[in-house]
């Protein structure tokens, strides 16, 4: 449990059937604020949702939900959100970080899927950027309830759609960093390397696991990645976000007065 201002908040959500879905709350901004609780929350899929679960994001009142997985992804796993009516559900299709596009390369071995996940992690600077953008319309568009975003593990492309929103928000990088790392402490849960080798079996009967146990890790050096990629094309992070995701001063403003207080 966290505290601001003597109410108490909770990081990660205690929820039974997606063990990474947390409040990006409570984070210290260079302008001296702090990010709004149950404002913006990232996670894995939704799919294994309880009804405790439904009733505990009941209370967040989410309005907006971006899925960054393909369509196979979200047909095998449809989210649960009967609860929540309100909620309206984005798809927002990034291939790279899905487990399935990792497989269909599981030829160059455990040993080298380091260096893929970093290269997978350059590709959404690279290659992704309008993807993003689309999230950030979205999230300037929700003048009401929580946004809530999502992968099928909730660390990698939903891992740098929080470094973004965070760094539009002014938290420093380090403090963004902490933040990813913590999706270590929760992924994968208990038996989720069982269920991606059960998962891709048919078409893949010969992976090797350790390649589940490298593209299930977190890793500083991933995130890290990203952040050379920006780095290495644009003088700062402040002119990518303006230049290839469209967050002019104006909207960036609006931005820290909606979710920053």
């Amino acid at each position: 449990m966290i505290g601001q201002n003597n109410i108490q908040y909770t990081r990660r959500l205690p929820l039974e059937g997606a063990p990474n879905i947390r409040d990006l709350g409570g984070y210290q901004t260079d302008d001296g604020g702090f990010t709004r609780w149950k404002k913006l929350l990232r996670g894995g899929r939704l799919s294994n949702l309880s009804a405790n679960d439904q009733t505990v994001l009941e209370q967040f009142d989410i309005r907006v939900v971006c899925d960054f997985r393909n369509p196979n992804e979200y047909q095998q796993d449809i989210s649960k959100l009967a609860n929540m009516p309100k909620a309206i559900i984005h798809n927002l299709s990034i291939s790279p970080g899905n487990q399935q596009n990792i497989i269909d390369i599981s030829s160059i071995g455990a040993g080298q899927m380091s260096s893929w996940m970093q290269q997978i992690n350059r590709e959404f600077v690279l290659n992704h950027s309008h993807t993003y953008r689309h999230m950030f319309e979205l999230l300037l568009g929700n003048s009401d309830g929580a946004f809530l975003f999502h992968c099928s593990a909730g660390k990698d492309r939903t891992g740098f759609a929080a470094a973004l929103i965070l760094s539009a928000l002014n938290v420093p990088r380090d403090v963004i960093m902490d933040d990813y790392l913590l999706t270590a402490q929760y992924y994968p849960p208990a038996g989720e390397l069982e269920y991606l080798a059960k998962k891709y079996a048919r078409n893949y009967p010969d992976v090797d696991m350790d390649l589940f146990a490298t593209l299930t890790s977190t890793r500083r050096e991933f995130l890290e990645a990203a952040f050379s990629a920006i780095d290495e094309r644009y003088s700062s992070t402040d002119e990518y976000l303006e230049k290839e995701l469209g967050l002019c001063s104006q909207k960036r403003e609006q931005l820290k007065q909606r979710y920053v207080e």
